[in-house]
């Protein structure tokens, strides 16, 4: 990722009875972390959607910290001496500002404050799952170019905890834990990994998930990290996908 700062120039969150700038999807994961969805439709309102895929094809864009007060959430970025960008505080029940990923180490970084309780519109149901349970994030895997500072970053202004440090044959890591999902900052050895992140600061990898059945997604390849699902073939996101201990 990367890019002009008014490439992530987001328009205030959309309530229910709002026209929304893009169309979103949201899923709950097992442990109530979420996925959003992200696509553009005509109008100015998607102009960062558009720049970002034009840019970089489908694929990984934000990362989004729920802070219970925004204005001191930015206050610490500022004092660890990042940039915070986009400030929107309109909108009582969604308030946000961004870090840009040229310091945030290639991924953006949303921080948000929502307030009330304004139900959203209740979605249409899904189809039914092919799992018994809601499958749950393992680790995000994210390589980064300065280890050290990106481990800065996570445990300090955004707040999670390291829960582990070394070295293994991918590379120098930090692992750090924040609710129900965990994170594997890498700075990687593998020359394959180097070219993934194309010289950028920092790149998710992969999404590691825990499902109930993997065989039944289908498109899975055989790696010799387990099963994967490439992101040619999934927007952009390479996906490894484990059973549910």
């Amino acid at each position: 990722m990367g890019g002009p700062e008014d490439e992530i120039s987001f328009v205030e969150a959309a309530g229910p009875d709002a026209n929304p700038p893009f169309y979103f999807s949201q899923v709950e994961l097992d442990g109530g972390a979420k996925l959003e969805f992200l696509q553009p439709v005509p109008g100015p309102g998607s102009d960062f959607l558009r720049r970002f895929l034009d840019r970089n094809g489908p694929g990984p864009h934000h990362l989004t910290f729920k802070v219970p007060d925004i204005h001191a959430a930015i206050a610490d970025a500022n004092a660890a001496g990042y940039d915070v960008v986009n400030q929107s505080f309109d909108n009582p029940e969604w308030q946000e500002a961004f870090l840009h990923p040229k310091q945030s180490h290639g991924i953006v970084i949303q921080l948000a404050q929502p307030g009330g309780d304004t139900p959203w519109t209740t979605p249409p149901p899904l189809p039914p799952s092919l799992q018994m349970n809601r499958p749950s994030i393992t680790m995000l895997r994210h390589l980064v170019a300065d280890l050290d500072s990106a481990t800065k970053l996570f445990s300090g202004p955004l707040g999670m905890a390291i829960s582990d440090q070394g070295s293994n044959d991918d590379g120098d890591y930090t692992d750090l834990a924040q609710g129900p999902w965990n994170i594997r900052l890498l700075n990687p050895k593998v020359e394959v990994y180097r070219q993934w992140m194309a010289g950028r600061p920092g790149r998710l990898l992969r999404v590691d998930m825990e499902v109930d059945d993997p065989a039944v997604v289908p498109d899975l390849r055989a790696t010799e990290r387990g099963l994967e699902l490439p992101p040619e073939l999934n927007q952009g996101t390479r996906v490894a996908l484990y059973a549910r201990r």
